[in-house]
């Protein structure tokens, strides 16, 4: 595994930045978006709409969880 660890990394992390930014966007136009049908939706959800998403807490528990394998192994490693 040792030699595929960096480019598995690397690509865990664009796919990552990818899907977080196109998050960040679907969010963005859809709080923009302005309907009659919609029904209203609370105000604390409005005011913290990316802080409530669960998919930011699923992100910052994967590079949380990373980051502490990242730093296990290279402690194990003795770089």
């Amino acid at each position: 595994m040792g030699m595929w660890l960096i480019p598995l990394l690397i690509t865990v992390t664009v796919i990552s930045v990818i899907s977080f930014v196109s998050t960040l966007r679907i969010a963005k136009m859809t709080s923009e978006r302005q309907s009659e049908m919609d029904t209203p939706i609370s105000e604390t959800v409005e005011e913290y709409s990316t802080v409530l998403n669960p998919v930011v807490w699923v992100y910052a528990l994967f590079f949380a969880f990373t980051g502490v394998m990242i730093f296990y192994y290279w402690s194990q490693a003795g770089y």
